[in-house]
């Protein structure tokens, strides 16, 4: 195509200034990112197996928590987007991550049917909302430039560490003390980051709100769902949300159903993690220095190649796929960022990449509860599975066709 997007970054001092100024939102992302609601999803796998041994619940009746939890952030996020744009990261998270640990002890301590197992994990996508990525990535966007890819891609390893961190952990409470104990631990976890709120340097929400928007560059809402790379955006990542987190509650059974032992299959379930841990800051300093579109696709293509490789050879290549995927799921949230943020730039971006992130979740919720039911009907993922690869192909085909985007400041 011959359209060509200009981004809205323009230099603003050096690099290392914006890291001495933002780390410690850097912190505060990466950490809230790691123990918000995003996490719910890295724990559901471990949760399988004794949820159906205590209720008898079939897996896609498991995985329809998922369904309900992403359709509830899928409702809230573009009124909680609105809010971020008015009143900053630092008000709605005070309110959002109480109300997120309320959610996860009520799961612990109330849940006694599927009914109220589904209604708590809606629940925490509503009341949750703002403990999700697009508060976290919101908080970079405001306080980098220069070094925006590198630091949404040390935000987004927070998501790569809990699912390195918490499968295991889950997987070693669940042994001991049961599934009831795995949540309130969840809920330790996820006050970290409002301690952490008061030492992350965030705009007050009195400037935020004394800002007019219109003034600032980029598209306004209007402005955006008239352009295809808007609804580029949503399709490509609605397609990556299914085909990526697919398998990611599935490993874990997956692997217990062909005879490996539950706590060494979510140790191998964790290997996700490490491939995005390891990925996702490499490759939001690639996004700095180079197209990122073309750093992304060759990722998203192998993360395709390691699901077709789980159907060809089962477990014995279980370490390998999981590293794709993680990999693979490194770079969808890093580049959902990144060329939202390219693309849409900052006038309304809180509500545009609500919107985003909001399909991507819808994608990331039909995508394992598909998935469960195909396995209940088939007793087999290689549907899923084939699938999953078909995705993750159409996405780098659009994604390759998108218009370029240029910056005014170089990286």
């Amino acid at each position: 195509m011959a359209e060509t997007i200009t981004s809205d970054t323009a230099a603003q001092g050096a690099a290392p200034s914006e890291f001495r100024r933002g780390w410690p939102t850097v912190v505060f992302g990466a950490v809230g990112a790691g123990v918000g609601l995003s996490s719910l999803g890295y724990i559901l796998g471990t949760m399988v197996v004794p949820l159906q041994e205590e209720f008898g619940w079939g897996r896609g009746e498991i995985n329809l928590a998922s369904l309900v939890s992403s359709l509830g952030l899928a409702a809230a996020l573009p009124f909680v987007g609105r809010f971020l744009d008015r009143f900053g990261v630092k008000r709605v998270s005070m309110i959002s991550i109480p109300l997120f640990v309320v959610v996860l002890v009520m799961l612990s301590v109330f849940t006694s049917s599927l009914a109220t197992f589904l209604a708590f994990y809606a629940l925490a996508g509503v009341l949750g909302a703002g403990t999700s990525a697009v508060t976290y990535s919101k908080a970079v966007i405001d306080a980098f430039d220069r070094r925006r890819g590198i630091a949404l891609g040390i935000v987004a390893g927070g998501l790569g560490a809990a699912g390195l961190v918490l499968p295991p952990l889950m997987g070693t409470v669940i042994a001991a003390d049961g599934w009831r104990a795995a949540y309130l631990t969840m809920a330790l976890l996820g006050a970290l980051p409002f301690v952490l709120l008061f030492f992350a340097r965030l705009s007050a929400p009195a400037s935020v709100a004394a800002v007019d928007r219109s003034t600032l560059p980029g598209l306004s809402v209007p402005e955006a769902l008239r352009t295809r790379a808007f609804w580029s955006l949503c399709i490509v990542f609605f397609l990556l949300g299914w085909a990526l987190l697919t398998m990611v509650p599935h490993f874990v059974p997956l692997l217990i159903d062909s005879g490996v032992d539950p706590v060494r299959a979510a140790f191998l379930s964790s290997l996700v993690g490490v491939g995005t841990v390891i990925a996702r800051p490499v490759i939001g300093w690639l996004f700095d220095r180079f197209y990122a579109t073309y750093v992304a696709v060759p990722l998203f293509l192998a993360a395709a190649l390691g699901c077709l490789l789980l159907l060809w050879a089962g477990p014995a290549v279980a370490p390998l796929t999981a590293l794709l995927i993680g990999i693979g799921f490194g770079a969808e949230i890093d580049l959902m960022g990144y060329l939202s943020s390219r693309y849409l730039g900052p006038r309304a971006f809180g509500i545009l990449y609500s919107i985003v992130y909001s399909v991507f979740m819808i994608g990331s919720a039909f995508g394992p509860v598909v998935a469960g039911f195909t396995f209940d009907a088939t007793g087999s993922y290689s549907i899923p599975l084939v699938v999953a690869a078909s995705m993750m192909v159409v996405a780098a085909v659009i994604l390759l066709t998108l218009p370029r985007f240029t910056k005014e400041a170089a990286a």
